[in-house]
């Protein structure tokens, strides 16, 4: 039977567990780690990174700490959801009793079946109405400069992505939450490939002074991880999209979701107003 180690990350105490999940603490460095089974600032790690690297520093310390078959990692609000639930890219949900656990989340059983047929498993991609480049450089707390400089030490590093992510980042789909479940070969490629990158970006970046513009590593990790998906589909990897379930949503979240659903032409529409705003504000 295959070695499986999912780690849920978390930064604070958490509800819900998915089947075959463990909790993580994540920034251990910075917190009372004494009641966690796991947590980053274990062995190899680079626990005091994680104000930057956000849920990364997980990555890192299963892949230096950890010996398994196949890796995943989900957010203590955030979730793989089962396929046969929904048809949307994710869903949104305040708590969860516990007749929607088990039709959402689904069970051990089948999670262990799908993770063993397939090479990656990660959320649905969703169509932002516009390129994955232009998404990124006008999102908050996110510069041009960190992308273009992310990418300049990725050509040199790992050239034959190049192709793959100029075509990532001019089409629409992305991938969000750095939320992935691969087979060790392509989990350990993903880490080899990521950390080097980002060990030399953190030697030459701009600092923007601000807590949230300073996570710009984690923010990269999510374009990487849709660069990386869309990679190994060219490969010919075996690769599973299931919905995300986002949990703990508030009031106003939920309503957003219901009026302008994921991928829908009214949440396209809302978009392109806020911007069209906000180009007239900077203006």
């Amino acid at each position: 039977m295959a070695g499986i180690k999912l780690l849920m990350c978390c930064h604070k105490q958490y509800e819900i567990i998915p089947p075959m999940f463990e909790p993580i603490l994540c920034g251990a460095e910075f917190h009372d780690a004494s009641e966690w089974d796991i947590a980053d600032n274990i062995g190899d790690n680079i626990s005091h990174k994680n104000r930057e690297y956000c849920e990364l520093t997980a990555h890192y310390y299963a892949w230096k700490n950890e010996t398994a078959e196949y890796y995943g990692f989900c957010h203590y609000r955030r979730f793989f959801c089962s396929p046969e639930s929904t048809d949307m890219a994710y869903l949104t949900k305040g708590r969860l009793n516990d007749k929607a656990s088990k039709r959402l989340l689904g069970s051990e059983e089948y999670w262990r079946s799908l993770i063993e047929s397939y090479d990656i498993i990660v959320p649905r991609s969703e169509d932002m109405g516009l390129a994955a480049r232009e998404h990124y450089v006008t999102s908050a707390f996110h510069y041009s400069e960190d992308l273009q400089l992310f990418l300049e030490i990725m050509d040199g590093k790992a050239p034959f992505l190049s192709d793959v992510a100029e075509e990532y980042l001019c089409q629409n789909r992305q991938y969000f939450c750095n939320m992935f479940i691969m087979d060790k070969k392509h989990f350990f490629e993903y880490c080899e490939i990521l950390f080097d990158i980002l060990d030399e970006f953190d030697n030459r970046k701009t600092r923007h002074g601000d807590f949230q513009a300073d996570r710009t590593d984690g923010y990269l990790g999510e374009i990487f991880t849709g660069i990386y998906i869309n990679h190994c589909r060219r490969s010919g990897a075996k690769i599973m999209e299931v919905p995300r379930l986002d949990v703990f949503c508030g009031l106003k979240k939920r309503m957003v979701y219901l009026l302008m659903p994921p991928e829908s032409s009214r949440r396209f529409l809302a978009k392109k107003i806020v911007k069209k705003i906000k180009g007239k504000q900077n203006a």
